[in-house]
């Protein structure tokens, strides 16, 4: 099966992409379908996101070129398809991954049920089985509608010995910061 790739129209990441990058890391982010994984990478890019849902068809790669510890990264993210028909693709995604970020959706205890499945993927796919790991519970602002509280995922996260942060895109909200911790464990 060929790698698909998303053909959507996007936002332009901020900032051009130069040859001139210290480094260059890949970061792969997977989740089941509708939780968010799309919207947290757009917040991160350029700080845009619709509150229209367009699900990932494939595999979406976007890039985005920020400074840690003095020194020019390239943050390549491979936004993948939740759907169960993308998963045969994901092996060729995982290639020279440095850190995998898997999101669930606070809001759906589904999705946080299948983080094991990401997690087996993960394992059986990545070149290095003890690639960084950055597990996200996204749409922590629907605190009404919440079915995985976060004690539980942080001690799934601890349990699996895996960082642990709850994003908001609508409120802005830890965003910035799990993309840049995981590529700074991915960097170490």
């Amino acid at each position: 099966m060929s790698l698909k790739l998303n053909s959507r129209e996007r936002p332009k990441s901020t900032g051009c992409i130069t040859e001139d990058a210290d480094s260059s890391v890949k970061l792969v982010m997977v989740g089941d379908s509708g939780v968010g994984k799309s919207c947290l990478l757009d917040k991160f890019l350029d700080d845009s996101s619709t509150n229209n849902f367009i699900s990932t068809i494939g595999v979406d790669i976007r890039s985005r070129e920020t400074v840690i510890n003095n020194k020019k990264v390239k943050i390549q993210v491979w936004d993948t398809g939740g759907q169960q028909r993308y998963r045969p693709v994901l092996a060729s995604c995982y290639r020279g991954a440095l850190g995998v970020i898997i999101v669930f959706d606070v809001t759906n205890r589904i999705s946080f049920k299948n983080i094991k499945q990401w997690m087996v993927e993960v394992e059986e796919f990545a070149s290095n089985s003890n690639i960084p790991r950055m597990l996200v519970g996204n749409k922590a602002d629907l605190s009404d509608r919440r079915e995985v509280e976060f004690e539980v995922a942080a001690e799934f996260a601890r349990q699996n010995n895996i960082a642990y942060i709850e994003t908001s895109v609508m409120r802005k909200s830890n965003i910035k910061e799990a993309f840049l911790e995981l590529v700074k464990t991915s960097t170490r």
